[in-house]
């Protein structure tokens, strides 16, 4: 720690005859360390008090205070907001692939979260089509089976397609245990099966019951409020290879700087949610027809109603961040602010359902959806 925070190493005690090193920071200055041991592949165990010194002197003059690790923060699970980027998203991935055999190709899933936001997807696609689903994810972390992360062929090929900016974790095959993958996704979401979110693959039930007993492992049994898999059709969005994503320039130019990528050119959104739909649209492009239309049938219905849009906007403009601050409530880590967020938004989100109401809407459409719910 010393070394890679460039902080003075001292020392404290004798352990055997040796000094027993230590190193620290200010706790206030924490969150920057943090960031700094995340950027650099390492993994952080936070560890605190969990009784009173005075109940701990009961046991004798010299008696140690009790600690436990609460928590372990890694590249995909962080949450402090000083550690996100609030205009993308901060995934956690992990794949499954079955072995494959008499010439056929490989099935591969891809599970992934972020618990910042609570979102949950899922998704299959062929050995070939793999790098290209990972390169739209792009997670912050990506976890394999131990026995995947041991092929250096494997391993290789995913650093090469995802960067730097991707910490590849190993985690016991265990973890990835098809047959008991649908009890652990059942029981984490409380159903008798998991047909009541859709019909998932070896593959992805594997995935997926994975990366939520990460999630549970890293949070030390408290997880944060995920909503269920929702599985995306590899045929739903276009397939684009990561050199083609990295010569478009959607959201870093060639020398790696998001100013004057596509996304922060077009980037006009007034709310940190808004800002990582449109990247999630971005690196999706649709590829069904009806559901285009119907995207671009609300484009038109707002540039139509430009009073209410502007209305709408002013609104946005003051309406924080409710997904994250949800999931800092729901770890046990909020504050004031994120009770503050709650009803901010809540406010927000009645007085655009009030704007909406009446209006001449498509019942269809997506602005009926959004009307609907708001009103809910």
């Amino acid at each position: 720690a010393s070394e890679a925070l460039s902080i003075a190493l001292t020392k404290r005690g004798k352990h055997l005859g040796k000094d027993i090193p230590m190193c620290g920071v200010p706790v206030h200055a924490a969150d920057d360390y943090l960031q700094r041991l995340i950027e650099k592949g390492h993994r952080v165990a936070v560890c605190e008090q969990t009784e009173d010194p005075a109940t701990a002197k009961k046991r004798g003059s010299k008696a140690v205070v009790r600690r436990e690790v609460v928590r372990l923060v890694t590249a995909g699970t962080v949450t402090e907001d000083a550690l996100l980027d609030a205009e993308r998203n901060n995934f956690l991935a992990a794949l499954a692939i079955s072995p494959a055999g008499d010439g056929k190709e490989a099935h591969c899933a891809v599970a992934w979260i972020d618990i910042s936001t609570g979102e949950f997807r899922v998704s299959a696609t062929g050995q070939r089509g793999l790098t290209g689903l990972l390169a739209r994810i792009d997670p912050a972390e990506l976890l394999l089976p131990e026995r995947l992360f041991a092929d250096a062929g494997t391993r290789s090929g995913l650093e090469q397609a995802l960067g730097d900016r991707t910490m590849i974790s190993p985690l016991a095959d265990s973890f990835f245990e098809s047959a008991v993958a649908e009890d652990r996704l059942a029981d984490a979401f409380l159903v008798k099966s998991v047909d009541a979110f859709g019909s998932f693959n070896r593959q992805e039930l594997s995935a997926s019951a994975a990366i939520l007993a990460y999630v549970e492992k890293t949070q030390i049994a408290r997880r944060p409020p995920i909503s269920p898999p929702r599985r995306i059709s590899s045929n739903a969005t276009m397939q684009i290879d990561p050199a083609t994503r990295i010569n478009l320039e959607l959201f870093r130019t060639l020398s790696g700087q998001r100013s004057g990528s596509l996304a922060a050119t077009i980037d006009k959104t007034v709310t940190a949610a808004g800002s990582r739909l449109l990247t999630q649209r971005l690196a999706s492009p649709l590829c069904d027809p009806a559901v285009i239309h119907r995207r671009l049938d609300s484009v038109a219905w707002l540039i139509e109603h430009g009073e209410l849009r502007s209305e709408i906007v002013g609104r946005l403009k003051s309406t924080p961040d409710l997904l994250r601050a949800l999931s800092r409530l729901g770890l046990d880590r909020g504050g004031p602010r994120d009770l503050q967020a709650i009803v901010m938004a809540m406010e927000a989100g009645e007085a655009i359902s009030g704007l909406l109401a009446g209006m001449p809407v498509d019942d269809d459409g997506e602005i009926a959806e959004i009307r609907d719910t708001l009103a809910g």
